[in-house]
């Protein structure tokens, strides 16, 4: 599984000049990202990466009820995509644990900007990591910065707008269900991916379990219904208040929603 961090504060990005310009780096603008990667060798991946994130873009605010997107990330606001030459100089440079394959910011001492940073080579960058990670800065944009969006329903969202396999695995859901292997929702709410992240293990279990609630909620009841939630975390409201608000009165409470999407998974056994 491809381990994500957003928004995560990062030891080493302050040291590097805030420009970013190595020699020899290039950058290549779309119309709402910039690609920046250490050689003239990687224009065409360059090109390429531009095009899947702008068509992700487009997907995701749609996804979310955004439809007013369109008018941001452009000019100086374009949403910077930093590949580093491999995975050494991206662990050595971020500070990331060894485990994160990419991470977005909205805020970092190194560009002050939104960005999303990972490394060359990295097989599940164009379908995994980009669009994951647009996903977290689309979201954030949408209900507000202000506003906190609670860990599990924000990596929930970005899993799934990846372009890979993730629901394949829903028996895995389903066994860590009867095994009584879950995080409780109450716990899941106050997870803290930062405290956690030597453990690769508990780690994997909250990004599957986030993954099923969110694809509960979409397969279950539909996109109309998933907006209305994106719409009430926007206005204020606390993931409970806007989860009734939203699906009441199927779903009452938290403890309503673990019942259902935990039945729901079980027929995957």
């Amino acid at each position: 599984m491809t381990l994500l961090f957003f928004g995560m504060t990062t030891r080493g990005w302050a040291d590097i000049d805030s420009n970013f310009s190595p020699p020899g780096w290039l950058s290549f603008q779309g119309d709402h990202f910039v690609v920046l990667c250490a050689s003239s060798d990687d224009e065409d991946m360059a090109h390429e990466v531009l095009d899947h994130a702008e068509e992700y873009y487009n997907n995701i605010a749609d996804d979310i009820g955004y439809s007013r997107y369109h008018n941001f990330w452009t000019w100086d606001n374009r949403v910077k995509i930093i590949l580093f030459p491999d995975q050494g100089s991206y662990v050595q440079q971020t500070g990331q644990p060894p485990w994160s394959d990419g991470f977005a910011s909205l805020y970092s001492e190194l560009f002050k900007s939104r960005i999303i940073v990972s490394y060359k080579g990295q097989p599940n960058f164009t379908e995994v990591i980009l669009p994951h990670e647009i996903t977290h800065l689309v979201l954030h944009d949408f209900i507000g910065f202000d506003r906190p969006i609670p860990r599990f329903f924000d990596e929930g969202v970005a899993q799934l707008e990846q372009k890979d396999d993730s629901l394949s695995h829903m028996d895995i859901m389903a066994k860590l269900i009867v095994g009584g292997k879950i995080v409780p929702l109450p716990d899941l709410l106050a997870y803290d991916l930062v405290a956690h992240r030597n453990d690769a293990q508990s780690i994997s279990i909250f990004y599957v379990e986030s993954l099923y609630i969110v694809d509960f909620l979409v397969k279950t009841y539909g996109k109309d219904a998933f907006k209305e939630l994106c719409r009430h975390l926007r206005d204020g409201e606390g993931f409970e208040d806007a989860l009734k608000s939203s699906y009441y009165p199927t779903i009452d409470s938290m403890q309503t929603l673990q019942e259902k999407w935990s039945d729901y998974a079980k027929q995957y056994l």
